[in-house]
């Protein structure tokens, strides 16, 4: 594989290292699809967190709390309903990540709204994505 380098008259083909394209693979991974599989993950995160405390209650109750919205305590039967619950909504939310990163390479394409979410994430916004990239990024594109 060939990159172009160089903004001169006349450009040089310099190669692509194993490893840059192991990076490149790696980035591209991450930026595809970034904005429903984010979403999903901030779906996420709270569930994870109200069962590790459920977890928590269960190893040592003397000392962990559980209550509901109103912040009543929970008897342990509800608690229990509870983690069941959690358990298979956190299934659910984890298998729609895992469908969108089982596409192969040719399905996986990085849209504006990715990269204007994974900038975002990263504490940059920008408005102006969807104004410089018309069409989505496919991963024979940046080779």
């Amino acid at each position: 594989m060939a990159a172009v380098a160089g903004a001169g008259k006349e450009s040089e083909v310099k190669d692509v290292t194993q490893n840059e394209q192991r990076e490149l693979k790696r980035v591209f991974d991450f930026l595809a699809d970034f904005a429903p599989k984010h979403k999903l993950r901030k779906d996420l995160q709270p569930r994870l967190e109200r069962k590790q405390k459920i977890l928590s209650f269960k190893r040592n109750p003397d000392t962990v709390k559980i209550v509901d919205d109103t912040g009543m305590e929970l008897p342990p039967d509800v608690i229990e309903g509870e983690l069941q619950r959690l358990e298979e909504e956190i299934a659910d939310i984890q298998r729609k990540i895992d469908a969108i990163d089982a596409k192969s390479d040719y399905e996986k394409k990085i849209h504006p709204r990715d990269l204007q979410q994974a900038l975002a994430y990263l504490g940059k916004h920008a408005d102006k994505v969807r104004h410089r990239l018309k069409m989505p990024v496919r991963p024979l594109d940046l080779i």
